[in-house]
């Protein structure tokens, strides 16, 4: 009946629109942040103002790139774990898989705060 949706042919097309999708928010992003910095001088006020953050702020984004570091990772080893759990003890395709990158992605945002708190 759905053809398109036995076939799964709309999940890679779903990902490329939705990573454009993303590339095309951070592009207005840049654009209107820029607008509003051109028009502070204009006015004659000084934009470097608006570009400090507080110091908790600061400290989040410098962690932010190990915090997705470790979800990939994550990802990874649960679809490795998930398919050699579904070869050996036969468990089904979307339970090995699912349970565990959510469960070794849990160990992984632990291991994140633990080692942050160091």
């Amino acid at each position: 009946m759905f053809g398109i949706l036995n076939d799964l042919n709309f999940v890679p097309i779903f990902g490329m629109v939705f990573v454009g999708w993303l590339f095309y928010l951070k592009y207005r992003d840049k654009q209107i942040k820029n607008k509003v910095k051109s028009a502070l001088i204009e006015k004659g006020i000084d934009p470097s103002l608006f570009d400090s953050k507080p110091k908790n702020q600061q400290n989040e984004n410098q962690y932010s790139s190990f915090k997705i570091g470790l979800l990939l990772i994550g990802i990874a080893l649960g679809v490795f774990v998930g398919y050699i759990l579904n070869l050996t003890l036969g468990v089904p395709n979307f339970v090995a898989y699912s349970t565990m990158i959510l469960v070794i992605c849990g160990i992984m945002l632990v291991y994140f705060h633990k080692s942050k708190t160091e």
